[in-house]
């Protein structure tokens, strides 16, 4: 079996392409660092790296071999934690309209069946987010569906879809639309903000609707947060769509009002893991309480939508 240090070296060698500061970074001198990837060379009977008096180059061996090490190392890291600790930390990576959508409920729910399991969820775009879960960084993604589908390495993953939800568009009361028809081409005479990730959806939007999204220069603001959305078209005539439990409160309490918006993809909530994770106790334990979140959304979006209707 190799040595897990063997491939830490090599790591740290592959990274900053160089003998010397991955000496520096681990605290050994140069030549021992040079004998470990000789070692693991030889082990292999394959070269990891080409050498000169002026550059370090990785092999093509040497490319395939780095995603696996940082997973390794990684993985090494999780179970020499968990080991000490006794308790395990599920990380999520995700998108801030899923985060908002499910998060806090999910999260509530689930530490009733895993009272020691710590949760850390991270905000990442989904490219780096599917990265961070193929490399082991990450236990789950949680995205619109579609977006998680049309991600690379999307064959090592299994996806799970979760709910759908419509999108609504939301905008101050009194605003001028409250006197105007419903048509999407009347609505960019407006500015308009979009949440999050909304850029993956252009895909999906309905025949002319990306067109004259861009001949209307629209959307002009595109910000992280969907609560950010509406506080700005709450002080303001700008338009923004969200999925409509996210709106439910500001509906209620006046400060926003909604209509629907023809022709918009319904906001599918996705989760992916590692195909090989999916009997895992904390990720089969994970989605027990997803699923039950989600009824109980959808129930209460089917009330929401009639009362917007």
């Amino acid at each position: 079996m190799t040595d897990l240090r063997l491939i830490q070296y090599f790591e740290a060698v592959y990274r900053l392409l160089s003998f010397s500061k991955a000496a520096e970074e681990l605290h050994l001198t140069h030549s021992a660092v040079t004998r470990a990837i000789k070692t693991l060379e030889d082990a292999w009977d394959t070269p990891l790296f080409y050498r000169t008096t002026r550059s370090v180059v990785p092999t093509e061996a040497g490319e395939r071999l780095y995603p696996r090490a940082v997973e390794l190392l990684a993985f090494s890291a999780t179970v020499m934690r968990e080991t000490v600790s006794g308790d395990r930390e599920l990380k999520i990576v995700g998108g801030p309209i899923a985060y908002d959508i499910l998060l806090p409920t999910v999260i509530n729910a689930y530490r009733q069946v895993a009272p020691r399991m710590r949760v850390r969820a991270d905000v990442m775009s989904p490219h780096a987010a599917v990265e961070a879960l193929v490399q082991r960084h990450a236990d789950v993604v949680i995205f619109n569906m579609s977006t998680l589908q049309a991600m690379p390495h999307a064959s090592r993953l299994r996806f799970h879809e979760i709910m759908s939800e419509p999108y609504i568009m939301v905008f101050r009361p009194n605003h001028p639309i409250m006197e105007m028809d419903n048509q999407f081409e009347s609505l960019l005479a407006f500015q308009w903000a979009f949440p999050g990730y909304l850029d993956y959806l252009d895909g999906q939007l309905p025949d002319g609707m990306a067109e004259a999204l861009a001949s209307a220069d629209a959307p002009q603001y595109t910000l992280y947060s969907p609560t950010a959305c509406m506080n700005l078209s709450m002080m303001s005539d700008i338009l923004t769509i969200v999925p409509v439990s996210l709106a439910q409160a500001n509906l209620d309490s006046g400060r926003l009002a909604g209509r629907r918006l023809p022709g918009i993809p319904d906001y599918r909530v996705g989760l992916g893991f590692r195909r090989e994770a999916e009997q895992e106790p904390h990720i089969r334990d994970l989605l027990g309480c997803v699923d039950s979140v989600a009824r109980t959304l959808s129930r209460e979006n089917a009330q929401r939508l009639k009362e917007l209707s």
